[in-house]
């Protein structure tokens, strides 16, 4: 088994890496249905009491996130470290996707969904925690999955950069300085500079006290040319996530 490492200190070379799993190649699987009915998929790679929930896209409008989806498939089932198991959720938010809509089909953004403390209804939040089955279908899922590290890619005007709740501060660095080595642009943020009520970060990060990565990509470029700084970033994180295994 790969040893634990040191967060902020992971190198994207193939030597410091190690040997790659043999990643286990599960078939895509419907966790759940959107409102209109489209399918939630997820699959998981690889095999290990690193856990790693890798979300490609929430928010329907922040294309590059959503399509890089079959990259990060690619590159999880090829450069998967030992002792790593990944949870790949492809888009938990097709009725947006289809239209190019932030929220649900019910109005609902489904990153203010979620049974954090700080949850208030509201319209845009929805009348209670995982009032929309894409949420619920994330939430049976996630707990199923049972992670140790979540990442999920958004995209914002400011990107890219990534943000961090719960203990993962020198991972987000760790991730940023691998982007960075493609992309000048990359760096962390510690704060979004408003509220998130009902966040994924809010509840996993401040609630659970897991540590989550919230990467946002630069919204106005094309996945292709944001993937080299995501790729580098992704795979130092993965490389780091044996800091956060369950022995």
């Amino acid at each position: 088994l790969l040893l634990p490492l040191a967060v902020g200190c992971a190198s994207t070379t193939q030597a410091s890496r190690g040997p790659r799993a043999a990643p286990v190649h599960g078939e895509w699987t419907e966790i759940g249905r959107s409102v209109e009915d489209r399918p939630l998929l997820a699959r998981t790679l690889g095999a290990g009491s690193a856990r790693v929930y890798l979300v490609a896209g929430i928010h329907g409008d922040e294309r590059p996130a959503i399509e890089n989806a079959d990259r990060l498939e690619v590159l999880v089932a090829t450069s998967l470290p030992q002792g790593v198991t990944v949870r790949l959720v492809r888009d938990v938010n097709p009725d947006g996707s289809a239209v190019g809509s932030r929220a649900n089909a019910r109005g609902v953004d489904l990153n203010r969904n979620w049974p954090a403390r700080n949850f208030t209804p509201h319209a845009s939040r929805g009348p209670a925690p995982l009032s929309e089955p894409e949420a619920a279908a994330m939430h049976a899922d996630f707990l199923r999955f049972d992670p140790t590290l979540v990442i999920v890619l958004h995209a914002a005007r400011s990107g890219p950069f990534v943000n961090y709740d719960g203990p993962a501060r020198d991972l987000a660095h760790t991730f940023a300085s691998a982007a960075r080595a493609h992309d000048e642009r990359w760096r962390v943020v510690a704060d979004m500079g408003y509220p998130t009520p009902g966040s994924l970060g809010s509840w996993v990060g401040n609630d659970l006290g897991l540590p989550i990565l919230t990467v946002e990509l630069q919204r106005a470029e094309s996945a292709e040319s944001l993937w080299p700084g995501l790729r580098a970033g992704i795979v130092a994180a993965l490389d780091s996530s044996g800091a956060f295994r369950v022995e």
